[in-house]
């Protein structure tokens, strides 16, 4: 029967922590204790009834909002995508940009995410920024998005990037577009452009890890990096694709099989390119590290906006948005609401009767 990353949790994560106590860290620790106790009594909860003969009550338990919990997300995933489909620019067309990093940095990755991972956002977005000024002759606006993990819940850290075809000019007044609807930049200029910058950044920045990973990978900054750039169309297909990493964790609901006879796990992974769905087994201690290995450093930002799309810049990104489609402002997002539960019996909304907190007494909304 489906199993959930909270019963993996619970019971096996104190004789796993136990035995690498050395490896752990404070954010590994708090993302298991997030899971455990995600929808439980111990986070609070809200109180419905209906209104009808059976007075039905439901118990809605607080969910823990951790990244890295699969049980979350679903609802700020929608907001998310909602808000930057707003910002889409009509008839503009959108392109998925995806950089990956070879094996032999991977070890690096692991051993100082915070560093390695910021660099990657950082490097992707300057190497996409020079060659839009060098080839297109202005700044682009475009969103960075962090992915670590692969299909089968190994490590793979790349970096997604949504960009539309147009840039601003830099006196700031007129709008650019390549040559070719359905072409941005080759990527191969742009692999080598944040292979050399990323190069140089750990060697002016981080010198020691710099040595580190030449003396393990001489030859990892010498041989071709990949770099793809898609067209995807209006831009949503992108957005909606990216929303599933942005607020999701490694492991998506419904993958966990359960346990087979040998008390391994099993795991749902559909196959690259044909996405056909198959099985495989993990002993409970590579499942464990896999998921642990993509909690992310706390506090660590995995969407980043830059250029004319950064927080920073709404005049900016509102002034494209006139120069490419005459709209002055940018149509507001319709996001979701929470659901209500409904009664079982009657079907109606149920009604909120209490709210119960970690701290302090519950409360009771006024009708």
């Amino acid at each position: 029967m489906p199993l959930g990353l909270d019963e993996v949790l619970r019971d096996h994560w104190r004789d796993f922590a136990r035995r690498h106590a050395s490896r752990l860290g404070d954010a590994h620790h708090r993302a298991a204790r997030a899971v455990m106790s995600c929808r439980t009594p111990a986070l609070g909860g809200h109180i419905w009834r209906c209104g009808c003969h059976h007075h039905h009550v439901h118990y809605a338990y607080h969910s823990c909002n951790h990244r890295s919990c699969p049980q979350c997300g679903a609802l700020d995933q929608q907001k998310w995508a909602a808000t930057q489909e707003a910002r889409l620019l009509p008839g503009v067309p959108y392109f998925l940009v995806t950089l990956t990093v070879p094996d032999a940095l991977r070890g690096l990755c692991k051993l100082e995410p915070a560093i390695l991972y910021d660099l990657l956002l950082r490097e992707s977005a300057g190497a996409l920024k020079d060659l839009c000024a060098t080839k297109l002759g202005g700044v682009p606006g475009f969103t960075t998005v962090l992915h670590t993990w692969g299909r089968q819940m190994q490590h793979h850290p790349h970096v997604h990037v949504v960009i539309p075809a147009v840039v601003l000019d830099k006196r700031g007044k007129v709008a650019r577009f390549p040559d070719k609807p359905d072409f941005l930049i080759h990527g191969t200029p742009l692999a080598t452009r944040f292979r050399n910058r990323l190069e140089l950044a750990l060697k002016t920045d981080h010198p020691q890890l710099h040595s580190l990973l030449l003396e393990q990978h001489p030859q990892v900054f010498a041989g071709k990096w990949v770099a793809d750039v898609r067209h995807t169309g209006s831009g949503r297909p992108a957005l909606r694709y990216l929303a599933r990493y942005v607020f999701r964790s490694a492991l998506g609901p419904g993958r966990l099989l359960g346990y087979d006879k040998s008390g391994n796990i099993r795991l749902l992974c559909h196959e690259s390119g044909t996405n056909r769905p198959h099985v495989i087994t993990l002993g409970v201690d590579d499942f464990l590290k896999r998921w642990l290995t993509h909690v992310l450093p706390q506090g660590f930002v995995r969407v980043r906006h830059h250029g004319w799309m950064s927080g920073a810049a709404r005049k900016t990104r509102l002034l494209v948005r006139a120069l490419v489609s005459g709209e002055l402002d940018e149509p507001k997002p319709v996001l979701p609401e929470p659901p209500v539960p409904r009664c079982p019996h009657c079907g109606a909304e149920m009604k909120l009767v209490a709210v119960i907190h970690v701290r302090g007494p519950p409360t009771f909304p006024s009708s």
